[in-house]
């Protein structure tokens, strides 16, 4: 067995296991792949002659996951939506503070627009986006009383819906345009994509959809967590789907930019932690807030 497949399935178990447990767990485990990824998004800048700042930009990614997993810590009492509610102020705090630190950073030639916005775009892209995931396992419908079981959890749905969309995106996607990809999606940012296999992939997502959706409600999570809303099932699985591929397209964007092949080489056979978690950077994000409006009416 290669080392692609056997690193491929204790990524998979690994995230399996933190997703299943909840709570601070998920949040940790989480956190700690986007701290590594936050690393390469600077290394990535630092390939082009930007200099960001990298306490900056790792700083505020702990920040965004401490904030978003402060309701699933036992003890505090803390409301589900203080971590949303207070994400601008954060965001305001982080964008103050990369101005601040590189002004007074002292080197000569001072800071650049680049390195300020880079520091910027890092926690952002590294941090804010994908700290939505640990909001989106902690949503519930109005009315559901707190469920101590975490495998019984809506929040659980909610990701996991999110997850098989995204990998059945990556890996219909890459089999239809294996199979069937002649016309190049975007080759000047991604060589090897093909119309064919976005298609494919989207295709695959929708029907994926509908059917973790449909199992959620009926056998699984005796609660209802999409609160038997089978219709909107396709459209979520298109628009993650298209979240995803778009938020692959843009990990491509800076990999080539720098001139990297990958994002970095923790994983063997995979290259880094963003060229795992591209997809769901951007998916991730996109289901909260579709899971808020449309399923739950709270947004």
């Amino acid at each position: 067995m290669s080392k692609r497949v056997i690193y491929g399935f204790l990524l998979f178990f690994t995230a399996i296991g933190a997703l299943a447990a909840g709570g601070v767990t998920w949040s940790l485990a989480l956190g700690s792949a986007c701290y590594i990824g936050g690393n390469e998004f600077v290394v990535m800048t630092q390939a082009k002659g930007m200099k960001p700042s990298p306490r900056i930009v790792r700083n505020m990614i702990i920040a965004f996951f401490a904030l978003a997993a402060l309701p699933e810590v036992p003890g505090l009492n803390i409301p589900p939506n203080f971590a949303i509610d207070h994400f601008p102020l954060l965001f305001t705090i982080g964008v103050c503070a990369s101005f601040f630190r590189l002004l007074f950073r002292g080197e000569n030639p001072p800071a650049t627009i680049a390195d300020i916005a880079t520091t910027i775009l890092g926690f952002i892209y590294v941090g804010w986006l994908p700290s939505h995931l640990i909001l989106l396992r902690g949503l519930a419908p109005a009315g559901v009383e707190m469920i101590q079981n975490p495998l019984q959890q809506p929040g659980l749905a909610y990701v996991w819906a999110s997850l098989f969309i995204i990998w059945s995106t990556d890996v219909f996607a890459y089999y239809a345009g294996k199979t069937f990809g002649k016309t190049l999606l975007y080759p000047q940012v991604s060589p090897k994509k093909t119309v064919e296999g976005a298609i494919g992939g989207l295709l695959a997502s929708i029907i994926m959809a509908v059917i973790v959706v449909w199992c959620a409600d009926q056998y699984v999570f005796p609660n209802h967590p999409f609160r038997d809303k089978l219709w909107q099932a396709p459209l979520m699985g298109a628009f993650v789907s298209l979240g995803a591929q778009l938020g692959d397209l843009c990990e491509s964007l800076l990999k080539r930019d720098a001139g990297m092949k990958d994002s970095g080489n923790l994983i063997p056979g995979h290259g880094g932690m963003l060229d795992r978690g591209d997809g769901l950077i951007f998916g991730g994000a996109i289901s909260y807030y579709w899971v808020c409006i449309v399923v739950l009416g709270t947004l």
